[in-house]
């Protein structure tokens, strides 16, 4: 007697989950810091030695006996120098990292210009293949085309248009650094981080006085100025850092733009929604997705337009392809 053969369904096979791009590593960053830093500590060593009378190094670059004229002091260098060590070393690494287009740098000028995106989504209250065709096209275009909306700052707009490009410029190699940090900075570093330097300047200020105070008290000797270059060091660094902030702020206050996210979400409008279904379409595709899309979206229109004008182009088009390979 044959035996009954029971079959089960088939199961469906698991999908695969959903690639994310890695982010480029900080390590080359950190790294660059501190070789930056190392330079700038012994530059400043050196330009010690130049300026004294008379110079007593018991290790160069650590602690030396320093006399200028009749005043005499022990300075340690570590101590007195490691706020501008690193401060200045900083700012050279960026400059440096933005100018070899070292990939954590181009990453944050990458994701920035996807942030912009949203934000022009959401004031046009467009879609992402609208805004990317405002993009493309010519400046006096948009000018026209926008100068009759009503309900959008214009000079806003046209300025965050321009930085997308000089931004998307950058990555391509075809402009120089200070297009990618000035984007970044405007857009990014500023509106996060503008209260938290403004914090740390104030802190700065604050931790000079106390230093300064106790060394009026005489519990830091004269001869060891030591901690006073420090605390000077740090307000110094954090002064800096405001007045960088503050040159790439906006010079007006972007209420159309708070005003406009608030009436899109309350509303829901087609530029909200749009955001949606990017940020949602982000979650499933990596970088290397989006990448493959945007050239097969290119050849597909690019054999559009060839169709349309000649169709012996396209013929040709296909057999040099076919002859390269």
């Amino acid at each position: 007697m044959a035996e009954a053969v029971v079959t089960r369904p088939m199961r469906s096979a698991p999908k695969p989950a959903a690639r994310r791009s890695a982010k480029p590593s900080g390590v080359p960053v950190i790294f660059l810091t501190i070789l930056m830093a190392l330079v700038v500590h012994f530059f400043l060593c050196w330009v010690v030695g130049m300026a004294a009378d008379d110079v007593k190094w018991h290790t160069f670059g650590i602690d030396c006996d320093v006399k200028f004229g009749e005043a005499q002091f022990q300075l340690n260098a570590i101590v007195s120098f490691l706020p501008f060590d690193f401060f200045f070393g900083f700012c050279f690494s960026v400059l440096l990292g933005f100018a070899l287009r070292v990939p954590f740098f181009r990453d944050r000028v990458y994701h920035t210009i996807v942030e912009v995106k949203k934000r022009l989504m959401v004031q046009l209250s467009a879609t992402q293949e609208e805004v990317e065709s405002i993009l493309r096209n010519d400046p006096d275009n948009n000018q026209r085309l926008l100068s009759r909306r009503e309900d959008i700052n214009l000079e806003s707009v046209e300025s965050e248009i321009e930085s997308i490009n000089n931004g998307q410029r950058y990555l391509d190699g075809k402009a120089g650094f200070m297009k990618g940090i000035s984007l970044y900075m405007k857009f990014h570093f500023v509106e996060l981080y503008s209260n938290t330097v403004t914090g740390l300047a104030y802190a700065g200020a604050a931790f000079l006085i106390i230093v300064v105070g106790v060394r009026g008290l005489k519990f830091i000797p004269a001869i060891k100025p030591s901690p006073i270059l420090f605390a000077l060091g740090v307000e110094f660094s954090m002064l800096c850092l405001l007045a960088l902030t503050l040159m790439f702020t906006e010079e007006e206050e972007r209420t159309d733009r708070i005003l406009k996210q608030m009436v899109d979400a309350v509303k829901g409008g087609k530029g909200k929604a749009a955001v949606a279904a990017m940020e949602q379409e982000a979650a499933m595709l990596s970088r290397g997705d989006y990448e493959r899309i945007i050239r097969d979206q290119m050849d597909q229109k690019m054999l559009e337009i060839l169709n349309e004008k000649d169709e012996d182009a396209v013929r040709r088009l296909a057999l040099d392809l076919v002859a390269k390979k």
